[in-house]
């Protein structure tokens, strides 16, 4: 069985998500077409990273991952269409910055440009039918990747905010908010743990004051604030059967600081 998997920010109610369907369908023997997300937010990169990153890497081998994104492209080609062979997956997609930030730390064994010789129309706006699902079947049909186009050697970089580390203080950015209203902050367990080492911290948001990390949900009441690590391994601020980004008012790009408790720094 062939696995093929969707990521977009088409939304549900369009055509789109049918239309690729029906054509990986009917070009690729005993395929199975699975949904990751088309919920994410029109032309947001970051976000579509992040779901990728953290849902599709360790597919079984010779998945294919098909990634629409704002990926328009024109005879101009701005942004290269690619594909990327990782972990012996492939990931269809657009060289626009966001596969930079999916494979950031990772080592892509593989990264081919697609030439507009495979490409079935000569229009660009709907590049995951005119063209992704096309080498999705190609691929599937263990054509060798370096035959689509090729090699590049670099990706197209994307910056990303990255925290700001003091030594008793941690300016941290909100960069993901998911459909719980649970807020994700751009800082690893481990860099945090670093920069606390034995050191006790707090965070002020909303008058509320957060000073341990929880291991679930549960261990604070409910309506109550709490700091976890999600299985994404960032710091997540959460409210215990509840909306955190709504009742803390917490939206992407949000700063937030996490201080050492000034008692420490008397020390």
């Amino acid at each position: 069985m062939q696995l093929v998997t969707l990521t977009t920010d088409w939304g549900r109610s369009d055509h789109y998500v049918g239309a690729v369907k029906a054509k990986l369908y009917s070009t690729i023997n005993d395929c199975q077409v699975i949904d990751i997300s088309h919920d994410i937010k029109k032309f947001d990169l970051m976000e579509g990273a992040f779901i990728v990153r953290n849902a599709c890497l360790n597919f079984p081998k010779n998945t294919i991952h098909i990634i629409d994104v704002d990926c328009s492209e024109s005879k101009k080609k701005k942004h290269q269409h690619a594909v990327i062979k990782y972990n012996d997956q492939f990931f269809i997609c657009t060289d626009n910055g966001m596969p930079s930030i999916i494979f950031e730390g990772l080592s892509p064994i593989k990264v081919i440009g697609i030439t507009e010789s495979y490409q079935e129309s000569s229009y660009y706006t709907f590049s995951a039918f005119d063209l992704f699902c096309k080498v999705a079947a190609l691929i599937s049909y263990e054509t060798n990747i370096e035959e689509l186009g090729y090699e590049i050697t670099e990706l197209v970089k994307k910056n990303v905010l990255t925290p700001i580390i003091y030594p008793d203080s941690i300016l941290c950015t909100v960069f993901h908010v998911d459909g719980y209203g649970n807020v994700f902050l751009n800082i690893t367990i481990g860099e945090f743990m670093k920069w606390k080492e034995n050191k006790k911290f707090v965070i002020e948001v909303e008058s509320n004051k957060i000073v341990s990390i929880s291991h679930s949900y549960d261990d604070v009441k409910v309506n109550d604030p709490l700091l976890t690590i999600s299985s994404s391994g960032y710091l997540e601020l959460a409210i215990n059967r509840s909306n955190a980004s709504e009742l803390l008012g917490l939206k992407v790009g949000t700063p937030l600081a996490i201080t050492i408790d000034p008692k420490e720094s008397q020390k």
